[in-house]
């Protein structure tokens, strides 16, 4: 029977693990028909791959541009995701998902996400199942599959800012929402345990979250409460444990306890004092692994990572943090804390790159550090950064510097990236307004570039951890990898001109050597050419 398409004569590597092999690959309606010596077969399409790389479309199994998906330009959007070989994103990250919604998160999620696409997402939908579908009506430009946030759900029910233990019946309600959400196909539950609510979540309630999860068959995954080795989250002696220590040994027990897969989400050691703790980290999540708990990570490739200016002050100050920040007796309190922990991280805010401020007044300085846009402004880095958050209404988003290295130092990045138990991700989105991640432009090529160019592992390790080894954690079989009844989700790339070109200076660049890619057959990617319209996506239902 003819074949809608036939990838000619490249080597393919499957997204197993295993040695690159010299194959055709064979295409109808959508799905690998067939792999191998295929001299014989008809094709409506034949594409001459000599010299060129077959492999799985690269899943990004943290991201949080399902916020963007809804929106009438998403197409033209996620562009850069699609040039970088992606195409299937997963959502939901950091307890961060567009639903549940209620009368108690509505508005707050509404304004909240503009903190991940330009204008606030309009939300006409309050299940996870209403999204989903909303979803699938539009249609979506590459494949999506979504988390239930913990966040969310304890948002829905107790509002976004509450510290408040939950009580019984407050719990049985987040689990109801949870249950429906994981019952329409969302692909686990995730906690954002540095961001608000997740923050104010204790034990009790983070074992009950990790229980609907396992109850699902599905993943847990978790932003933790600290990734530095000192915060203000925990007052124990950080010499003794190192507080991001303890932030991983928190989320593990309630996974152990609650009977779920674990999957730690964006392995990163923030600040120069930080880096040390690397190898202690992963001696724990080994132990853990060999005592049975399933557990595993994922990271991104850059030293430094996008999240909300906010997210430096700690929880007893967030219900109040406007009138905080504007009260100038409180903010010699809050500057003398801040300098205290960052001279102990050694992370300081000049290491702060702002994306957009999302404030009229300061939105001139997308793209400069704290310190060169505080010096422009005329006013001191605290001040200065204290009112871009008041102004922007927390929504200001900004880029870390100093995850897991800094300026060409990266032994703690390294380490994590090349264990066999790490997935790649972007934890990323994009906009068309202010300055870039330029995750969301090379995080793939940079690993297939640099990291295998330079001996970090090989390439078919590599797609390994871009394709099989995301879907595995995910408990799919027909996706992340070539192989016959698999979705024809397939990227050719061109080794030789492979590279990433985005940088923190440049970042919104395109990579080279991503040649072509394929979402269910359909061929939305063709050297220059990028169909922004042919939402050849679905919506991945578990």
């Amino acid at each position: 029977m003819p074949c809608d398409l036939l990838l000619r004569g490249g080597h393919v590597i499957d997204g197993t693990g295993s040695p690159a092999k010299r194959a055709d690959v064979a295409v109808r309606q959508g799905r690998i028909c067939d792999v191998g010596d295929l001299d014989g077969i008809e094709a409506a399409q034949t594409l001459d791959c000599r010299g060129k790389i077959v492999t799985p479309g690269f899943i990004d199994i943290h991201s949080h541009s399902d916020w963007l998906v809804p929106g009438p330009n998403c197409g033209a959007l996620v562009e850069p995701f699609v040039r970088q070989g992606m195409t299937t994103l997963v959502g939901g990250n950091c307890g961060f998902s567009p639903a549940p919604l209620s009368d108690h998160n509505r508005d707050a999620a509404r304004q909240t996400s503009q903190l991940i696409v330009d204008d606030a997402l309009e939300t006409h939908w309050e299940t996870m199942d209403e999204f989903l579908c909303a979803l699938e009506q539009t249609g979506v430009p590459l494949n999506v599959a979504e988390l239930v946030g913990h966040g969310a759900v304890r948002a829905a029910v107790m509002g976004s800012l509450d510290p408040a233990i939950p009580t019984s019946d407050q719990l049985d309600e987040m689990e109801a929402h949870a249950r429906e959400a994981l019952d329409a196909g969302c692909v686990g539950v995730s906690t954002g345990l540095g961001y608000p609510p997740g923050i104010f979540a204790q034990a009790e309630e983070l074992t009950r979250a990790s229980s609907w999860a396992a109850a699902s068959g599905k993943l847990f995954t978790s932003h933790v409460k600290a990734y530095s080795w000192v915060s203000p989250i925990y007052q124990s002696d950080p010499d003794e444990t190192p507080h991001n220590i303890l932030a991983l040994d928190e989320v593990m027990r309630a996974a152990r306890e609650g009977g779920a897969r674990c999957q730690l989400s964006h392995l990163i050691f923030v600040g120069r004092n930080t880096w040390r703790t690397c190898a202690r980290a992963i001696e724990r999540i080994e132990e853990e692994r060999e005592k049975g708990l399933d557990v595993a990570f994922d990271a991104f490739p850059y030293t430094a990572g996008n999240t909300t200016a906010s997210v430096l002050f700690p929880p007893e100050m967030l219900p109040h943090l406007e009138s905080i920040l504007e009260d100038p007796q409180a903010m010699e309190g809050v500057k003398a804390l801040g300098r205290k922990v960052f001279d102990q991280i050694g992370f300081y805010l000049e290491d702060i790159q702002i994306m957009n401020a999302n404030a009229a007044a300061f939105d001139t300085y997308n793209g400069l550090f704290i310190g060169e846009a505080a010096e422009r402004a005329g006013m001191d880095p605290w001040e200065f950064y204290a009112r871009m958050v008041v102004e922007s209404h927390r929504n200001a988003r900004v880029l870390n510097h100093t995850y897991s290295g800094h300026e060409g130092e990266e032994d703690a990045l390294r380490a994590v990236l090349a264990h066999p138990l790490c997935t790649i991700e972007t934890d990323t989105f994009v906009t068309e307004r202010g300055h870039q991640n330029p995750a969301s432009y090379g995080t793939f090529p940079r690993v297939l570039a640099t990291y295998v160019r330079e001996g970090l592992f090989s390439m078919e390790e590599a797609v390994r951890k871009m394709t099989g080894a995301a879907a595995e954690r995910l408990g799919w079989t027909e996706r992340g990898f070539v192989r016959e009844g698999a979705f024809a989700d397939l990227v050719v790339l061109d080794p030789k001109m492979l590279r990433d070109t985005a940088s923190f200076e440049e970042p919104a660049c395109f990579p080279l050597g991503i040649e072509h890619v394929f979402i269910g057959g359909a061929h939305v990617l063709q050297g220059e050419h990028y169909d922004a319209r042919a939402m050849a996506g679905c919506v991945i239902r578990a």
